[in-house]
């Protein structure tokens, strides 16, 4: 009887162990922006859900405990958040995760002041991945983009006026 229990307990910390390899060779999660929507607020913080969509570029799956993000918008700081929500990023997949973040009434209207005069919106997201498993361990992401917000010139100008 020992010696079975002694098995499982080999079997177990050699397939931990592997677990733990896998892990050590991941590529980092490529995390992005899905979505942004007000969803309540007082006076002075209003609360934003920010959708996270999570790509999992490794041939096996990530299971997540959590993540943190922060956010910001021209080179702002707007919104930061985090979510213990558990999610598993399929091997060569993806995933969205919905998360909570705060922002302050009078950095959200400054932001929207300058939206109007740029027109474009480049934003960049960084934060921690925690992976779940017998050891705890975070991955670190960062993802910059532009969004056009308004046609361009040039795009007009094949545009004849009525």
């Amino acid at each position: 009887m020992l010696r079975s229990g002694a098995r499982c307990l080999a079997l177990w910390l050699l397939l931990s162990l592997t677990a733990c390899a896998a892990f050590d060779d991941a590529v980092p999660p490529e995390v992005s922006l899905s979505n942004v929507r007000l969803v309540g607020g007082g006076l002075v913080d209003q609360e934003l859900q920010v959708d996270l969509r999570i790509r999992n570029p490794n041939n096996f799956e990530l299971p997540l405990d959590g993540l943190t993000f922060n956010l910001e918008l021209n080179g702002q700081p707007f919104a930061d958040g985090f979510t213990n929500e558990a999610v598993t990023v399929p091997s060569l997949g993806e995933a969205k995760v919905p998360v909570t973040a705060s922002i302050n009434l009078i950095d959200l209207v400054q932001q929207m002041l300058a939206l109007g005069r740029q027109g474009d919106l480049n934003y960049r997201i960084d934060g921690l991945a925690y992976l779940s498993g017998l050891i705890e361990r975070t991955v670190p992401y960062e993802k910059t983009g532009r969004l056009e917000l308004m046609p361009r010139a040039e795009e007009d100008e094949d545009l004849v006026p009525i």
